[in-house]
């Protein structure tokens, strides 16, 4: 299905910026013609002319800055906000045409922009991303221990410094990432119950060998799924198909949060 959206910033009841206004000001960025950029947008020199004025007097600060010089003459180029216009227009509409992948795509969760952004755009050396939501807080001092609920339901807990803690807003309900690398997590089909160990339970969904170790995908509910990297001689007794457990520590979590 080719879905698709027309982005347009407005002020006030007047549009701003649109498609046809933003291919204007990359072509005038590109060539530092308003004259040459018009032509390679498509538009008229006198459209041309007339879009940035009004976008230059519109708002406190003008997006082009030109020298008089007669119709295909002069010269112009962006000024510093209007370069912060053309990004920040660009990441306004990947945000939004992630939303829109994400309206035909029942995987994604939707609770909020982190759960959309992290399953199309976040790339992060962790093996292990969980979209979770804080179900309690305890400060502990020096450090904050977080009580977390997974998608299929289940709880864990994670330890942040109280700094991180502040520094990300943290709150109760509030939707965060959660990051942390295969080989932290050791994979069992008992449930370890050593003091700051999270154990999730879950099935082994499959076993990839690599050399004398192997990754092994441990799914947990929800859609989620827990990556362990273990050696060989240590997933003997593991069956694909049959349960197992997922334990890591709770200090080897890193917290990702959007306010």
């Amino acid at each position: 299905m080719d879905l698709h959206a027309l982005l347009t910033l407005s002020l006030g009841d007047k549009p701003f910026a649109n498609p046809r206004r933003i291919a204007l000001l990359c072509q005038v960025a590109n060539t530092g013609s308003i004259s040459q950029g018009a032509k390679l947008a498509g538009i008229s020199y006198k459209a041309a002319w007339d879009a940035i004025n009004e976008m230059n007097t519109t708002m406190p600060e003008p997006v082009v800055s030109s020298e008089k010089g007669g119709k295909g003459g002069g010269g112009a180029k962006l000024t510093e906000f209007g370069e912060r216009l053309l990004k920040v227009y660009s990441i306004t509409s990947q945000v939004q045409e992630m939303a829109l992948s994400a309206l035909l795509d029942d995987s994604v969760d939707m609770h909020s922009l982190l759960d959309v952004m992290a399953h199309f755009s976040l790339k992060t050396s962790a093996r292990n991303q969980l979209t979770t939501r804080i179900h309690s807080i305890e400060p502990l001092g020096l450090n904050d221990s977080l009580k977390v609920t997974l998608a299929g339901g289940q709880q864990i807990q994670i330890s942040v410094t109280h700094a991180s803690f502040e520094r990300l807003q943290l709150a109760l309900n509030q939707s965060i990432l959660l990051l942390f690398k295969a080989p932290a997590v050791t994979a069992s089909r008992d449930a370890c119950l050593s003091a700051g160990q999270n154990c999730v339970s879950g099935h082994l969904l499959s076993v990839t060998e690599l050399a004398d170790k192997a990754e092994l995908a441990i799914e947990i509910g929800g859609k989620d799924i827990i990556y362990s990297v273990m050696p060989l001689a240590d997933i003997q007794t593991l069956k694909v198909g049959e349960p197992c457990f997922a334990c890591f520590d709770a200090t080897q979590v890193i917290v990702a949060s959007m306010n």
